[in-house]
């Protein structure tokens, strides 16, 4: 293999653009992929257009300062908030002492009956084991996505007094008022109008159908009691934001004041995320603002995102007594992208050197770069502190040539590590060989597609070629933006249990897709898993895109449908419906509550393997399964014992399948040890056990016949067959 010739030292501060040095200000109050956007921003544009931030303000912070100025401040997350201007007024936020940091954003993407018996759920709504059924009336679920059919029958109920989905706001439309406190999109209110706008607009996803359907997973009411979602009495909120995170967090600030206005609590969900946002370890400004909106009582539901499949991460700890290069290929994602993003994080002040080429896939050959420069050589860039940008293109000896765009920063303005994103162009001749090495501390690299709206969160694979030099990836520390945040609950997605006709239950398998932990900080996520794959649930009447049917409705002239989607976007409005269910059982949780009630009464099976027993939580599982009766039976085990019905303890034994063949499950609704006795019809006692919640039972050892289960004072009838 040819020598790679471009070395990138991670220490600098000047520009190199296509061979010309430019400065770049390195004020300290924002990274480096800021810095280079604004200035990219500014180039190509007159000054006039607006573009979003967010930022950090000092305590005592007054909106009215820089909007008198002309400067937007939208919502306020604690010392978070997110602001509009026009270009040619950024130098306002430098100069400002109330700005104590500030961010660009980058695009997002947006990342069922068998749902409600997997996750336990059925049995919340027919109040099994409970003092009553619950359904997540008078809870606001807020759901922030794109393609919205407002006049679904999943989540109206066609009658005049419908109020389930309250408002909406679609950020796109120019129709109409915005909410109270903002300038831009369309709030849209009440039934009536709701019903006569139809849907969202078309965003950059064109009319889709994602938001619809997470909402019927969240809420859905089903048609004739088929796929009904998980809190089919709660109130909804619809936002289609803007692809950036200041958006989001506007339209997270929006449902907040509609769920003050109506004094309901209120859960947010989240199916979409990032790779390349910012820090993907729970220090970006978003983070930040997220974990504050949590300390307001919002509680965050986060798909963990879909690249447990793909072999997109890579990493590698060096010591003096080992500082070998790291060298694999980073190959493109298929056919859909224009090019991918290749990022690097280092650990805080411990530098690492990368560097990358042309890598001929037909012949497994390095393409050197040849002249761009006078000197008829590539020049070797070193750096001093501050940020370094470069926009080039890589020429191979043979004269191909492949667009890329470079942006270093020494040490990360929010997490001190040094940082490389390398966005380069697709060219299906070629995959990118990268090469990384340091002296001391740990270096990650992720590998994730650009599509052509500049969005994109599909991982791409770093590979070895079966090459004995080359290194392959794995799909390790794949929990991206917003998932990453202390205050999100990240949701792992699993296959929904199925039940065999003799009545064994065949527990369901993790979803290949689902990605895995932990975050780089060394924090374990995803905290739960949920059924994510073939979620049958509503789909928008105005989508461009055509679905397989599952069920269909016809309602006012249109036909509706139900169909099968997968992907932690389906799990995470699963758990998002249970904490609908558990803050109707008692609202005064707190999110952490919520996060620790989740934990704790996971479910773990054969495939989880025994977490909670070895008090070990799983990369891929988080502590398990969820189990809405169990979390919403502990959500009522910290009401106060006033406001709770004494007699429903009495009312919670479950033992189900039943029939069943070879293992049954047992719910004693407590959270202390009960002794669960197996008797003969004829009382002779056949097994006897402990049992805390909830166990699973083998009783492929007793004969064939019907039993008497004891609790307490508690019975059931068993039957195996």
């Amino acid at each position: 293999m040819r020598k790679i010739i471009i070395i990138l030292a991670i220490l600098f501060a000047s520009v190199q653009t296509n061979g010309q040095q430019v400065s770049l200000n390195t004020n300290g109050k924002c990274d480096g992929i800021t810095q280079v956007e604004l200035q990219k921003m500014q180039r190509a544009k007159s000054g006039k257009e607006e573009i979003r931030l967010l930022a950090k303000v000092r305590d005592g912070f007054d909106a009215r300062t820089l909007a008198s100025q002309g400067i937007t401040v939208g919502t306020k997350a604690g010392n978070i908030v997110t602001l509009r201007l026009p270009l040619n007024k950024l130098s306002l936020l430098q100069s400002s002492p109330d700005i104590l940091q500030y961010s660009i954003s980058q695009k997002i993407f947006p990342t069922m009956d068998r749902t409600r018996v997997d996750t336990r759920t059925d049995s919340v709504q027919q109040g099994l084991g409970l003092p009553r059924a619950y359904t997540g009336k008078d809870v606001l679920i807020g759901i922030t996505d794109w393609g919205f059919d407002y006049k679904h029958p999943n989540y109206n109920n066609n009658g005049a007094d419908n109020r389930r989905l309250l408002r909406a706001w679609d950020q796109f439309r120019l129709k109409g008022p915005a909410p109270q406190g903002y300038d831009y999109g369309t709030e849209i209110v009440g039934r009536h109008d709701l019903l006569e706008a139809g849907g969202d607009t078309s965003g950059l996803y064109g009319y889709a159908t994602h938001g619809t359907h997470v909402a019927g997973i969240c809420a859905g009411r089903g048609i004739e009691g088929r796929y009904r979602g998980q809190a089919p009495d709660a109130n909804l909120l619809f936002a289609s934001f803007y692809l950036d995170l200041p958006s989001w967090i506007d339209a997270v600030g929006w449902m907040k004041n509609v769920a003050k206005e109506e004094g309901k609590r209120l859960v947010v969900n989240n199916s979409w995320g990032m790779y390349t946002l910012g820090p993907i370890d729970g220090t970006s400004l978003a983070s930040q603002a997220i974990n504050n909106l949590c300390d307001s009582g919002i509680v965050f539901v986060t798909s963990g995102g879909n690249c447990g499949d793909d072999k997109f991460h890579i990493s590698n700890t060096f010591n003096p007594s080992n500082t070998d290069t790291i060298r694999t290929i980073a190959r493109y994602y298929g056919y859909q992208e224009i090019g991918e993003a290749i990022t690097f994080w280092g650990e805080p002040g411990k530098h690492f050197d990368v560097s990358f080429a042309m890598f001929n896939e037909n012949d497994s050959v390095c393409m050197p770069w040849v002249s761009t420069n006078d000197n008829g050589a590539h020049p070797w860039v070193h750096f001093t502190d501050g940020v370094y940008y470069l926009d080039s293109t890589m020429v191979a000896s043979n004269g191909d040539r492949l667009h890329f765009e470079l942006i270093v920063e020494s040490s990360n303005i929010y997490n001190g590590r040094p940082h490389v994103i390398l966005n380069v162009d697709k060219n299906t001749s070629y995959g990118i060989l990268v090469a990384f090495t340091a002296n001391e501390g740990t270096v990650h690299a992720w590998n994730v597609c650009i599509l052509e709206n500049g969005a994109g969160n599909m991982g791409a694979s770093f590979s070895n070629n079966s090459l004995p030099y080359l290194t392959a990836g794995d799909n390790r520390c794949g929990i991206g933006e917003p998932a990453c945040a202390e205050g999100a609950i990240a949701v792992a997605a699993h296959a929904a249990l199925t039940t065999r006709n003799d009545g064994t239950v065949i527990p369901g398998m993790l979803a290949s897709f689902s990605s895995k932990g932990p975050v780089i900080d060394g924090r374990r996520k995803p905290e739960i898993s949920a059924p994510g794959t073939n979620v049958v649930s509503s789909i928008s009447s105005y989508s461009d895109e055509t679905y397989q049917p599952r069920m269909s409705f016809e309602h006012g002239g249109r036909t509706y449908i139900w169909s099968a989607m997968s992907g932690t976007s389906m799990s995470g409005p699963a758990v998002t419906g249970i904490v609908a269910l558990m803050l109707e059982a008692n609202k005064d949780l707190t999110p952490s509550q919520v996060r620790d009630i989740l934990c704790q009464t996971a479910y773990n099976d054969r495939e989880t393997g025994p977490l909670h027993a070895n008090d070990s939580m799983s990369d891929a599982w988080g502590w398990g399964k969820v189990n809405a009766l169990a979390a919403v039976n502990e959500a009522l085990a910290r009401v106060d014992i006033q406001q709770a019905d004494e007699n429903w303890f009495e009312k919670s034994l479950q033992v189900y399948p039943n029939p069943a063949s070879e293992r049954i499950t047992i719910m004693t609704g407590r959270h202390t040890p009960e002794k669960v006795t197996i008797y003969a019809i004829n009382g002779t006692e056949m097994m006897s056990l402990d049992v805390v919640m909830e166990a699973s039972v083998d009783i492929s050892s007793l004969p064939l016949g019907v039993y008497v289960l004891k609790c307490g004072a508690r019975t059931a009838r068993i039957v195996r067959q």
